[in-house]
């Protein structure tokens, strides 16, 4: 018999706008719904089964509990389009089977392309790339493992397995992975296609971990969001024992899937992450902060990377973590020998843990280009070099390298180790601290976006300010430069830097006592400690503009000797002009060129 015809039936499905509407008004429907809702039409008054909804909806299925998921995709899609469970008019159920569609929705077909919105059925092979199929560099985002079931990530390996498959793949050729503290905070719950345009890469591995009293299984996916498919769908069994071959094995898996080789070979190391769940917590919140520029959170950070040792004295990347740490916060604000000894203690640690750790060298460069080894420029590169053979995805390593490379004289190198770090952050975005590139090659415009861009992500930062005067002192515009300094000492009343940069705009506008006064100032406060060589330096342009000459040059040569040696800035500052000529001051010049040679800045 026939079924009546029924008043619901101006309900319609439009593939070329991936929308349901009903009487001309679109109808919202989440991805998931919408694709079994598509499925279902193409085999309209059929049965489907459950299990061809899950090989459709979920090709690897990462433990999803699929017979609750079905049953609350039907039930969205039976509200959407107004039908009734009890009498369905759309959408039957057969019971213990599956489901069939008898409703009378229009189907209005896509003029291109494939139905749905980019999921892969278990009937599609997973195929990798070629090599010409790049047309730039490609990136890679690993994400933490999404816990599932009921068992609690007591052995810390949900963003530990993670983090190792980031250094095992660091070293893939033409594929630039990101690194963990870049996808921390990304929600594991997004679609794919979502969270790779957030990141900004091409491929996005993800993946779920389930463990039982008998049993633990971690799934994997790896997505291409430009060709729109899965390249990799596998699941694998744990075995705690042998972590490392299991991630070995799987770094092997993916570099084949892409079809790039995974080279240099991966030197054998420790297990990067704790079996401590509660030292690697520690340690994941800790890295986070870490990054932030904010004293009081890189504070936290300190704290917080502690518990994770105190917690697990092998915990080798926490060590070398925490090492940078109290580095930085020694080299920034607090002088206080105790965070240095700290830094030293903990990065001894780590390269005795594993001498292959490629965070460990760069915690050595840290302290090796820093007041405490007076700024010891050629093996701070050395260990720089060290880290980044062991494992390139390092954006904290380039920048380094890039700073020190500035800080002698060799901008262009500097500039390409910016851009080369800026490869492995989300989005290609390059370090705000290639302003000092600019800035001293005198490229003014790209300095003042740098500093526009820096101050909007981050108006507390005393950095952008600080160099935010400086330009305009260099364009002569010296009102803007009060106004400006005025502005950043409001943030750091009694910061050096500032006070001698007041200092240098006085004698610049010819207000040579107030010019003094500054300089005295300057030289009575400690606090900025590591970068007391820019303080020294500009002194000695205070010192150049009001025509003391071989007072200036003392204090250039102080500058130098503590770590600031930027010959080719020396050369075109207008500050240093009463200089030039001086046998000295060409002395100077012509032994830091042959100290940095241009060879030095090669990787």
């Amino acid at each position: 018999m026939p079924r009546a015809p029924s008043k619901s039936a101006d309900i319609e499905l439009d593939i070329g706008r991936y929308e349901l509407r009903r009487a001309g008004r679109r109808v919202k429907l989440a991805r998931k719904p919408m694709e079994l809702l598509i499925f279902l039409l193409n085999r309209r008054d059929q049965l489907v089964s459950r299990e061809d909804i899950v090989r459709k909806l979920w090709p690897s299925d990462l433990f999803v509990d699929t017979e609750r998921n079905t049953n609350n995709i039907v039930r969205k899609i039976r509200r959407a389009i107004g039908d009734n469970a009890a009498k369905p008019r759309f959408l039957e159920t057969v019971v213990g089977k599956g489901y069939r569609f008898v409703g009378p929705v229009k189907l209005v077909e896509a003029r291109h392309a494939a139905l749905g919105s980019g999921e892969i059925s278990a009937q599609q092979p997973p195929t990798g790339p070629t090599p010409g199929q790049w047309s730039d560099r490609s990136s890679l985002a690993v994400l933490p493992l999404l816990l599932v079931g009921a068992a609690d990530d007591d052995r810390g390996l949900c963003l530990g397995f993670a983090d190792a498959l980031i250094s095992r793949l660091g070293n893939l050729a033409g594929v630039d992975v990101l690194p963990t503290a870049s996808v921390l905070q990304v929600p594991l719950e997004k679609p794919s296609a979502q969270i790779a345009s957030h990141l900004g890469v091409r491929f996005l591995l993800r993946g779920a971990m389930q463990t039982s009293r008998s049993q633990s299984r971690i799934a994997l996916e790896l997505f291409d969001t430009h060709r729109n498919r899965l390249l990799l769908a596998k699941k694998y069994a744990l075995d705690f024992e042998h972590l490392a071959g299991l991630e070995d094995s799987i770094a092997k898996e993916i570099a084949r899937a892409l079809n790039r080789p995974l080279n240099p070979p991966f030197l054998e190391t420790r297990t990067r992450y704790s079996k401590d769940p509660l030292a690697y917590a520690e340690f994941a919140q800790g890295l986070r902060l870490s990054s932030s520029g904010n004293p009081a959170l890189i504070e936290e950070a300190a704290t917080r990377l502690s518990n994770a040792v105190n917690r697990d004295p092998t915990f080798a990347l926490a060590h070398a973590t925490l090492s940078v740490v109290c580095a930085t916060r020694h080299f920034e604000s607090d002088p206080a020998r105790t965070y240095l000894e700290q830094a030293e203690f903990h990065c001894r640690r780590a390269l005795d843990l594993d001498p292959n750790l490629a965070e460990a060298h760069v915690a050595n460069a840290f302290l090796l280009w820093g007041p405490s080894k007076n700024f010891q420029h050629l093996d701070a590169i050395a260990e720089l070099r060290r880290a980044i053979a062991l494992q390139q995805n390092l954006p904290h390593a380039y920048n380094r390298l890039g700073t020190v490379l500035a800080h002698i004289g060799l901008l262009d190198h500097a500039r390409k180790m910016y851009e080369r770090g800026s490869w492995f952050h989300p989005k290609k975005a390059v370090s705000h601290s290639i302003v000092q590139v600019y800035l001293w090659s005198y490229e003014l415009d790209l300095a003042e976006n740098q500093i526009q861009d820096w101050i909007g992500e981050n108006s507390g930062n005393k950095y952008p300010h600080y160099f935010a005067p400086q330009l305009a002192m260099m364009k002569s515009e010296w009102k803007q430069a009060k106004s400006l300094l005025e502005k950043a000492q409001q943030l750091e009343p009694d910061e050096p830097l500032l006070i001698s940069l007041q200092g240098v705009l006085f004698a610049l506008t010819g207000k040579s006592e107030p010019a003094l006064k500054c300089l005295a100032q300057a030289c009575a406060i400690p606090k900025s400690f590591g970068h007391a060589h820019h303080t020294y330096y500009q002194i000695a342009c205070i010192l150049a503009i009001l025509g003391r000459r071989g007072a200036a040059f003392e204090w250039l040569e102080r500058s130098v000797s503590t770590g600031f040696a930027c010959w080719p800035y020396f050369l075109k500052d207008r500050c240093l002009q009463n200089l030039h000529g001086h046998p000295d001051f060409d002395v100077l010049i012509s032994g830091l060129q042959g100290k940095y040679p241009d060879h030095l800045g090669l990787i």
